[in-house]
């Protein structure tokens, strides 16, 4: 063998072996229909949520159906404070569904709470820019009998809708924008 024919072998040979090396460094593509560079610099006007049509699947849900969109709107901002500018585009959110499920049939693993809707990110005009899914569910069933019982004796369904709420918002943040690096939610939180 020539020391071309073996140079070319050992090119070939190096290629086989760094190609899965470098296609996992390369960035994967990503699935949310804003760019990273209008995700890095997109601002909003306003956040309107709707409960129209919602389905409040519970009793306990159904009494939080006044509050409910306040309630998210406020946990919203609070999420996007950085991102609001008058001169930005309208965040829409259409709630579909709540349940609050009781505390006991959560424990036993019956039932889950859950708040789910859309997420519309809509130019000035109102032509749709992107739109998400967001899906929240609560309560996992407790591991043994007695911590069922326990879950059950101390659940709260005020609790629960706050936190569900909270992670909505949370959630609405990440598929918008992207994750945050580690602490920078919590510098935006104490910042603003």
């Amino acid at each position: 063998m020539s020391n071309t024919d073996a140079m070319k072998r050992r090119i070939f040979l190096f290629g086989l072996a760094a190609g899965p090396v470098l296609s996992a460094c390369a960035p994967l593509p990503s699935a949310n229909p804003l760019g990273q560079e209008l995700r890095q610099t997109i601002t909003f006007s306003e956040i309107d949520v709707t409960t129209t049509g919602a389905a409040f699947e519970s009793g306990r849900g159904a009494e939080y159906a006044s509050q409910l969109a306040p309630d998210l709107e406020a946990a919203l901002r609070r999420e996007f404070v950085d991102r609001m500018d008058p001169a930005g585009v309208p965040l829409r959110v259409d709630i579909s569904r709540l349940n609050l499920a009781g505390s006991t049939a959560t424990a036993f693993g019956r039932d889950q709470s859950r708040l789910q809707g859309a997420v519309r990110v809509e130019d000035r005009a109102g032509a749709l820019i992107a739109s998400y899914g967001i899906d929240i569910r609560r309560g996992d069933p407790a591991e043994t009998t007695t911590g069922a019982l326990l879950d059950a004796a101390t659940g709260r369904a005020a609790r629960t809708y706050r936190a569900l709420a909270s992670d909505f918002a949370r959630e609405t943040r990440v598929q918008v924008l992207g994750r945050d690096l580690p602490g920078e939610r919590l510098l935006r939180q104490a910042t603003n």
